[in-house]
């Protein structure tokens, strides 16, 4: 066998190796030694690295039903963090059509708004931007720093395992959006969405 046919049967080996990842019912499962925390509540299981973004801390908030928050770091300056809670509302459909989630949704204006109020930033304006993935609900928004600086804020919630999830991804306003994919299938598996119903 020659070296571009071996090469060849090598790539086709991996694209069907991860074509079996992304069928439903076929959830990747990282081995217990490659968990930074699992929640045996919901089942979510968080590794050290999602996409090229690397963990960082957890934070338990105040409240027990404010949950608690992953975050996690790209190399570019891009910080995340992935926060699960429940507000003590109970039947927590999983996807994005759930009323409880939808009014959660809601308020993220006000959330991103309330930063500006602290004044970390001058001013906050919601903006259009590519829609990352179907599976989330998602807003951006454009924050100016007082010393001028541009960010950018994208928002991404639904319901998964009877919790709401919310991401925030903070990136320079100039940055590219293509390690946010990557960010955000790694979310996806982590909280079981491949062997979920379609959000």
């Amino acid at each position: 066998m020659t070296a571009p046919v071996r090469e060849t049967t090598k790539i086709r080996l991996v694209l069907a190796a991860l074509m079996v990842f992304a069928l439903p019912g076929h959830a990747w499962t990282a081995p217990a030694a490659d968990i930074v925390f699992e929640d045996v509540f919901s089942g979510f299981r968080f590794p050290p690295l999602l996409g090229s973004f690397s963990y960082q801390n957890r934070v338990e908030y105040a409240h027990v039903d404010l949950g608690y928050g992953m975050n996690y770091l790209d190399r570019t300056g891009a910080a995340a963090t992935i926060v699960v809670y429940s507000l003590n509302q109970h039947g927590i459909a999983n996807g994005t059509g759930d009323a409880h989630v939808l009014e959660e949704f809601e308020k993220l204006d006000n959330e991103i708004a309330a930063f500006a109020r602290q004044g970390r930033y001058a001013s906050m304006s919601r903006i259009e931007a590519p829609q990352l993935s179907k599976a989330w609900l998602q807003a951006t928004h454009e924050l100016v720093r007082p010393d001028g600086r541009r960010a950018r804020v994208y928002s991404f919630i639904r319901g998964q395992n009877g919790r709401f999830v919310k991401i925030r991804i903070t990136t320079p306003s100039e940055a590219t959006l293509a390690r946010l994919p990557g960010f955000l299938l790694g979310v996806s598996r982590a909280i079981g969405m491949l062997n979920a119903a379609p959000g």
